[in-house]
């Protein structure tokens, strides 16, 4: 490489280093509050599951209805993705033995980046926010719980305090009811013929 070209691979890397020092705080910061999402959401889930199990007989892995139905969770969950976050989709998956896993996203769109490892089937619920404010299954939810209808009995997506969206699978696996100040207001459906 010319002695030009060096030279303004040096300059840039010289008025670049502020950003770049800049962009890693802002990556550990983010971190640092994506943890704290995620073990705020487990914790809650926990004391919640401890509370149903105290109150009565048998396993956590045979408690049905546990605290993923629970309004006070999905106020933790959402916000875990809106005050803690800055505006984050979040995922909760409950699984067969009543464990909870949690991962965050971007704005738009959250997966899990690692494997859930230990995760169980059947999926008893599926919490996902839309953190700018609109409870409705988009296109990648429709195919995430089509994909996964046989192995999940119930969805929540949450759009803010009291709008969300449940699905159950077997109620009616083609459709989300949608709702406002906890009352029904709409159902959106998918997969018929128009």
């Amino acid at each position: 490489m010319g002695r030009i070209k060096d030279k303004m691979i040096k300059d840039n890397n010289e008025d670049n280093d502020d950003g770049y020092i800049h962009h890693q705080i802002e990556q550990a910061e983010l971190e640092y509050f994506r943890q704290k999402a995620i073990e705020d959401i487990k914790n809650h889930f926990e004391i919640l599951l401890a509370e149903q199990l105290s109150s009565c007989a048998g396993s956590r892995e045979k408690l049905e209805g546990a605290a993923m139905h629970h309004l006070e969770f999905h106020a933790t969950i959402w916000k875990a993705s809106t005050e803690t976050l800055p505006h984050l989709e979040v995922q909760v998956v409950i699984d067969g033995k009543n464990n909870c896993f949690v991962s965050t996203g971007s704005a738009g769109y959250v997966d899990f980046f690692q494997p859930p490892i230990g995760m169980t089937l059947p999926i008893r619920c599926w919490i996902h926010t839309h953190p700018f404010g609109a409870a409705y299954f988009s296109g990648t939810d429709i195919r995430t719980v089509s994909i996964w209808e046989q192995n999940m009995e119930c969805a929540y997506v949450l759009g803010g305090d009291g709008h969300y969206g449940f699905w159950q699978n077997s109620f009616s696996p083609k459709a989300l009811e949608i709702y406002m100040n906890h009352e029904p207001v709409k159902m959106q459906k998918w997969g018929e013929e128009e």
